[in-house]
């Protein structure tokens, strides 16, 4: 006996099975069914039983009942409560009107009449104000009826949305009885049809909607359609209420729509959506040919269908690729070692995947807890009113890495640590861990269940986790996180986008000089918007500390443009700031942004070469110093001398970042001298400066710091910061470090420190010099740059178009210089608009915000940098893609558009929205910026390649390959041809390559294959070596040495044309079949001869 409520596939796969079995070996049991919304009539003939030539329907028994009596009305019985007359809804178009929404928010009015009215007539002494359930399809028609009824503020309303993405803590409001006299209202989707009960709802509103998951026909991904409920949904919906007191239902169309249009039974799950995982247990189970078995289902799918699935496990690897000359074998093939797995667990298929890939390249754990992770609902809490928050914290977790999976894997390792030491071993403090941390304590828990289920079952694959694994140093952290990176791209194959191409020059027009990794725009703003400077600092406080609000280029009376630009710590890398993410996040709220700024001006001091001492490094080729000649040397020790003959005063404020201050410096135990500082930290009694003469940092005592005297402040500051022009990292460096690897930041420290440096000026960017840095021996003056690029530590790079736009050093010493600034008269015309905005300020100064009444909505914030992403296959053609906002990656910024080589986006979860127009992505991660990769990865994890090449004459190196699961024989067509991806090579690949990349999916097969040399029958330290191999080739083919040559991208005459390879010229790899290893992954890729 079960219950069949909902047509799942799973459902329907069981009911087909279990009718098999019916008819063959166990026809004397007795079979169960219980449901209160399914097609009785359906069900009884499915199950029939052939008695005398003719079938039989099962039995069917009717069960009534209700605890209270609910009422039904329609459109047509609310005519008292709505004034006009109201369309009802189409049949093809599914939507809610304006006027439906108004509807809705009348009848909440009018419950409070109805009760009154209840209330004369049972002499009670109270109203009683029940509780109001409204279905609604979405999130955005949540909003929007929240946002309606937020402005009924004399009507005592507390409402509740209620939806899949609510946090637990949100989602317990729905149950608690509401403030006496005020009415609980909750917007719910359909979860609370059946997965959550609230007792107390007196009331339904029903819009009689509902968002289905189906397959697009075009694209063939996932797609969220907006359709109408069926009557049985609807009827569930109107159960929710009278089960405490009489109950009563809206439904909000006519009762001749109802009649007439509303289908009385939900499309089946087996119809409509992928059928992957049901054809596995097909597979699993022996059944026979799936086209066969299927075709018996209670609602069978379309044949072409079930033909597309097996060639996607196919693609997979779930099934063996066959011999697709055969026609039979085309839409068939042998369940895989892979696919044999993938049917055990109890995940999407591209999760399975990628904990048996986790194997191979020993990274199991970190896959065991992403696929536990994405397969319940995310831990991470988003409430509706802490985005920012709760996106922080994920982007805090990920440790700088761009993917929400390694977010993942950090965040459950962080609570699995603290629970391991011990820390949180009172539900309280664990609790106060997850709020502070925006993790869901509850969820978080559950994920480790799952975990721990899926341990156990992989370990009977013999895939097991390293219990207490050797602690990991620098480059070996580096290293597994890479491999964790390429684990993740290969799961996700062939869900691959490219970095879109970015006009720097008119990126660098919109900035107008501001760095993009630490500056938004603010657009729209009204003139004389300085006027508001304090509200817009207010607003983006809640993103990190604001360094700056300026405008450039335009004039403070007309709409402008202005950059929001925050602080960037001394000690902080050179990628793209936090805040800036969180506040391009802004632009995603629900609520509308109304922001007005105050403009300021910054001109950079433009200096020619000059010695240097290295004072502080921050990272590979950034540092900061201080001149080193002898005139600025006397200069420093004037200002010393003049700042410590001073009477220093205690500072007379509370200690904060970025106060200004004297504080002392000391090599030894005797008392320091003092110097300018700036204030980093504040920790406890202590404080992290930074010396601004120097640019050191140092720990000092808080009771040790001065003030700063106004004429000692008026000295310019003396530290400059620098970062070397023309290099870039390794891609060596790239895989053991964080850009760097530690061997380089070591060698980098030991060339700067302790030499004489001569500083070569090539640009002043973003408060910046960008320099050639020369060390200066006995015998030869040498480049750190080369230096660094012939111990393979770093290659040549490209400078950014703002670096190369010329500079002359006497426009920006006079104070003329601004970003394409071509008049004379510039200086001029600055200074007339700061006299008047002087004289504004003084006149508005006494303003108080309450008293302005107008508003004016600003667009942003937002950043010419922003990364847009296009498909490696067509299938995004004339289709924009948007990354879910909840994803690290939803505010990506290219930080070196100078560099053109592509590069690779991975999502986890690909689908369509509901007007086809946009493919929308979730579970995204940004590969490394190595130059070659997203060709590697593609090549690496392919079923099938097919190399490019020009003309025979000068054929020396391949141009491009076409990716995919190849072509039919007897057809000459492409197998699954919306996921062949034409690659454009833009470095350079030959032969050796090609052979390299076949010998690492020869050594992932010897893990992912059955027989006797299967890893069934493997011990551990066979298993440990081969996966040893398989991390060591995977990092060869990403280090090359030396590197690949760069290459302009040819692309190729008949793209995404199989077969147009001469014969003559191809050489086929064919793989050892000795019987001992088989159900292998990958077959090796064909190679193209070369003339060498």
């Amino acid at each position: 006996m079960f219950q069949v409520h909902e047509r799942t596939e799973e459902l329907d796969f069981l009911l087909l099975v279990v009718r098999k079995l019916l008819h063959s070996n166990s026809r004397y049991i007795k079979v169960i069914l219980m449901s209160a919304t399914i097609n009785c009539r359906e069900f009884a003939e499915y199950f029939g039983t052939p008695i005398r030539s003719q079938m039989n329907p099962a039995y069917v028994f009717e069960v009534e009942g209700a605890p209270y009596a609910i009422e039904e009305f329609y459109l047509e019985d609310l005519c008292s409560l709505i004034p006009y007359r109201v369309r009802g809804g189409a049949p093809n178009d599914p939507y809610i009107t304006v006027e439906m929404y108004n509807v809705a928010v009348s009848l909440i009015q009018s419950f409070d009449e109805l009760e009154a009215k209840d209330q004369r007539e049972g002499g009670l002494s109270l109203p009683d104000r029940g509780s109001v359930l409204v279905f609604l399809p979405g999130l955005g028609e949540i909003h929007y009826m929240q946002e309606a009824l937020s402005k009924l503020v004399r009507k005592r309303l507390q409402v509740y949305p209620l939806h899949s993405s609510v946090t637990l803590e949100e989602q317990n409001g729905v149950f608690l009885v509401p403030v006496p006299g005020y009415r609980k209202i909750i917007l719910s989707t359909n979860i609370a049809e059946s997965s959550v009960t609230v007792p107390d709802v007196k009331y339904v509103i029903d819009f009689c909607l509902a968002r289905h998951m189906v397959c697009d026909k075009e694209t063939h991904y996932q797609s969220l359609r907006l359709t109408w409920a069926s009557k049985t949904n609807c009827n569930q919906r109107r159960g929710r209420a009278g089960r405490v007191s009489m109950g009563y239902c809206y439904r909000l169309v006519t009762k001749e729509f109802w009649r007439n249009e509303i289908p009385d039974y939900v499309v089946p799950e087996m119809v409509r959506a992928p059928l992957a995982n049901i054809m596995l247990k097909v597979k699993l189970l022996d059944m026979g040919d799936p086209r066969s078995l299927l075709s018996t289902a209670l609602s069978p799918p379309q044949l072409n269908d079930i033909e597309r699935t097996i060639l996607q496990l196919k693609e997979m690897g779930a099934l063996s690729v066959g011999n697709d000359g055969q026609g039979q074998k085309r839409f068939d093939g042998e369940l895989t070692f892979l696919g044999r797995i993938l049917a055990h667990l109890p995940v999407d298929l591209h999760l399975g995947k990628m904990i048996v890939l986790g194997h191979v390249f020993g990274c199991l754990e970190e896959c065991l807890i992403i696929a536990a992770s994405l397969s319940l609902k995310s831990f991470f809490a988003m409430p509706s009113l802490q985005q920012l928050a709760g996106y922080r914290s994920k982007l805090s977790f990920a440790h700088g890495v761009q993917s929400d999976s390694i977010a993942f894997v950090n965040a459950f390792k962080a609570w699995h640590t603290s629970r391991s030491k011990g820390e949180l071993r009172h539900p309280k403090s664990e609790l106060e861990w997850g709020k502070e941390n925006c993790i869901q304590i509850k969820r978080i828990r559950e994920v480790a269940e799952l975990y721990e289920d899926l341990k156990e079952r992989t370990s009977q694959f013999n895939m097991h986790v390293i219990e207490n694994p050797v602690p990991m140093d620098y480059a070996s952290l580096h290293k597994q996180r890479f491999i964790l990176q390429v684990v993740i791209a290969g799961a996700y194959y062939p869900n691959y986008f490219s970095q879109g191409e970015m006009d720097e020059e008119l990126a660098s027009k919109d900035l107008s000089g501001h760095d993009p990794k630490t500056t938004v725009l603010v657009r729209n703003l009204p003139p004389y918007s300085f006027l508001y400077y304090k509200q817009l600092q207010s607003l983006f406080r809640q993103c990190g500390q604001v360094k700056s609000i300026a405008f450039d280029g335009a004039r403070i009376t007309h709409y402008v443009t202005w950059h929001v630009e925050f602080y960037r710590t001394t000690t902080r890398g050179s990628g793209v700031l936090p805040e800036v993410s969180l506040a391009l996040l802004l632009a995603h709220q629900r609520h509308p942004l109304d922001i007005f700024v105050h403009p300021s001006d910054e001109v950079e001091t433009f200096l020619s070469d000059f010695d240097c001492y290295t004072s502080t490094v921050v990272e590979v080729g950034h540092f900061w110093g201080f001149q080193a000649d002898d005139a600025s040397m006397e200069k420093q020790r004037h200002l010393t001398a003049e700042i410590n003959s001073h009477e220093l005063c205690p500072v007379p404020v509370s200690l904060y970042p970025n106060l200004l201050c004297l504080a002392p410096f000391s090599e030894g135990d005797e008392q320091g001298l003092y110097y300018r500082a700036k204030i980093l930290h504040v920790c406890g009694s202590s404080v992290e400066v930074f010396f601004l003469d120097f640019g050191n940092t140092s720990l000092v005592s808080c009771s040790c710091l001065r003030k700063l005297p106004a004429d000692i402040m008026a000295h310019p500051f003396q530290a400059q910061e620098f970062q070397i022009s023309g290099m870039r990292p390794s891609a060596q460096s790239m895989i053991l470090g964080d850009q760097w690897s530690s061997r380089a930041r070591n060698r980098f420290i030991t060339l700067v420190n302790g030499h004489p440096l001569i500083v070569s000026l090539f640009s002043i960017l973003h408060g910046i010099m960008r320099v050639e840095l020369l060390i200066n021996t006995d015998t030869v003056t040498s480049s750190v740059a080369d230096i660094m690029m012939q111990e393979g530590h770093a290659i040549k790079a490209e400078e950014s178009f703002e670096s190369k736009v010329p500079q002359t050093q006497a426009n920006l010493q006079d104070g003329t210089f601004t970003p394409n600034a071509t008049s004379s008269s510039w200086k001029t015309s600055k200074e007339e608009e700061k006299q008047l905005i002087d004289s504004l300020l003084q006149s508005f100064a006494k303003t108080s915000q309450s008293s302005l009444k107008s508003k004016v909505r600003v667009h942003g914030p937002s950043s010419p940098h922003k990364v847009n992403f296009h498909s490696f296959s067509n299938v995004t053609n004339y289709r924009s893609v948007l990354i879910e906002k909840d994803s690290i990656n939803s505010v990506a910024l290219n930080d070196s558009p100078q560099d053109s080589h592509q590069r690779m986006l991975v999502a986890g979860s690909v689908s369509v929205s509901a007007t086809g127009a946009q493919i929308l992505l979730k579970e995204t991660t940004l590969m490394p910026h190595i130059h070659g990769l997203p060709a590697l990865i593609t090549m690496l994890f392919t079923p099938a390649t097919e190399l490019r090449s020009v003309c025979l004459e000068m054929r020396t190196s391949y141009t491009g390959a076409l990716c995919g699961l190849g072509w039919n024989v007897q057809s000459q067509a492409a197998a699954l041809p919306e996921h062949d991806m034409e690659l454009a090579f833009d470095v350079k690949f030959d032969v050796e390559d090609i052979t390299e990349i076949n010998a690492l999916r020869g050594a992932i097969n010897r893990l992912v294959c059955e027989g006797p040399n299967g890893p069934l029958h493997l011990g551990p330290d066979r298993i440990n070596t081969l996966q040893e191999d398989c991390r060591e080739r995977l990092v060869s083919l990403f280090t090359k040495s030396p590197p690949r040559e760069d290459l302009a991208p040819v692309y190729h005459e008949e793209p995404k044309q199989w077969n147009q390879v001469d014969p003559s010229q191809k050489m086929e790899i064919v793989q050892k079949e000795d019987g001992k290893s088989k159900g292998v992954l990958f077959q090796l890729h064909p190679v193209t001869l070369l003339n060498i």
